[in-house]
């Protein structure tokens, strides 16, 4: 498996998560979107009739940032478990890649060992997007090749999801 050099990312940021989180995902992911970012959601992008390993498998290769969701669900599901340990085995593989959890819910105790050592998100904290983007700022398109923003339906909604 080989990866793809850093000039040929497809996504800016790819986010893993249990479809029971698809709010958290479908709002972060949104938020991402509105700052000019490329990103691909797991269970709002993949395309129906394609394997689903193989495309986890190139999007993981494809992506710079890997957000993976960690909530009591994901941590319990054996599919989110593996992409979690696949986006990892990446991350180590390839320098210049990066992974960021987002607890949702969670003590840093209940979380697979392997990932206690990466900097960690809490979505419920006031500060959450401000330094997920903080986090993302080496990745965001330089001023003289800024991407278009794409419209959104809730750009205009100030209030997270479930909080």
């Amino acid at each position: 498996m080989t990866s793809p050099s850093p000039s040929r990312f497809t996504y800016d940021f790819s986010i893993w998560y249990c479809l029971h989180d698809d709010n958290i995902a479908s709002y972060i992911s949104m938020m991402l979107k509105n700052q000019g970012l490329q990103g691909y959601a797991e269970h709002q992008d993949q395309v129906a009739g394609t394997s689903i390993l193989m495309t986890a498998t190139e999007v993981i290769q494809a992506s710079r940032v890997a957000i993976v969701i960690l909530s009591a669900s994901s941590l319990d599901d054996p599919w989110c478990q593996r992409v979690v340990e696949w986006n990892l085995h990446h991350v180590m593989e390839r320098e210049g890649t990066k992974m960021i959890p987002v607890y949702v819910d969670v003590e840093k105790e209940q979380v697979p060992l392997v990932l206690r050592h990466l900097n960690e998100l809490d979505y419920r904290n006031k500060f959450f997007e401000r330094r997920l983007l903080e986090s993302l700022k080496s990745i965001r398109p330089a001023a003289g090749r800024a991407r278009a923003v794409r419209p959104s339906k809730v750009a205009s909604t100030k209030s997270r999801v479930s909080r």
